[in-house]
C-alpha cells in the first residue's frame, strides 16, 4: 500500500521526511520506508500524522476522501485499539473466528489483537474496516465532539 496523501500532506505543509520523522521520534529511513509502502505503516503513528496534518486516519489510508479533522483519545495503546475493535465486532455480532477467517488467520492470534498482547498490523485493519464498514476513525479512538456542550 502506497501512502500517497501522506506524500502530498507533507508536501503541502512544507515538510522534509526528516521533519516528519522528527515529529514521529523515528530515524527519516523508516519513515521514507513506511511513505513508500515498503513497510506497514503503524496505526499508532498514523493516529499521530492525522493530528499533525489535521485530518482523519481513514482520509490518510485512502478509505475516505474527507479531510475532516477528528481528535483522538490521548495515548492511545493498541490495547485500547483492541478494545474498540472488539466493541465493533461485536456489534456486528460476530465472532472472532469469523474476523480471523476473513484475515485468514488463527482465532488465537485474532484474539491476540483484541486483547492488545500483539499489534494488529495496519494492513489487517484496513482489511476488516472495508469487509464489515467498520470506522477506522472511531476503532483509532476518534473523540465525538458533543455539539450541545456548553
Amino acid at each position: 500500500m502506497q501512502y500517497v496523501r501522506i506524500r502530498n500532506l507533507r508536501e503541502d505543509n512544507d515538510m522534509t521526511q526528516e521533519d516528519v520523522a522528527e515529529f514521529l521520534h523515528i530515524r527519516r529511513s523508516t519513515y521514507t520506508m513506511w511513505e513508500l509502502g515498503d513497510v506497514n505503516f503503524p496505526i499508532l503513528k498514523l493516529i499521530q500524522l492525522a493530528e499533525l496534518f489535521h485530518t482523519n486516519v481513514e482520509y490518510l489510508l485512502g478509505l475516505s476522501n474527507s479531510r475532516k479533522y477528528c481528535k483522538y483519545q490521548q495515548n492511545i495503546t493498541y490495547q485500547t485499539i483492541g478494545n474498540l475493535l472488539k466493541e465493533e465486532r461485536n456489534k456486528r455480532e460476530k465472532t472472532q473466528e469469523e474476523f480471523a477467517a476473513i484475515l485468514k488467520i488463527r482465532q488465537s492470534s485474532y484474539s491476540y489483537y483484541e486483547d492488545g498482547k500483539t499489534k494488529i498490523p495496519t494492513e489487517k485493519l484496513v482489511f476488516l474496516a472495508k469487509e464489515y464498514h467498520i470506522s477506522l476513525n472511531q476503532v483509532c479512538g476518534e473523540i465525538k465532539e458533543d455539539i450541545f456542550a456548553i
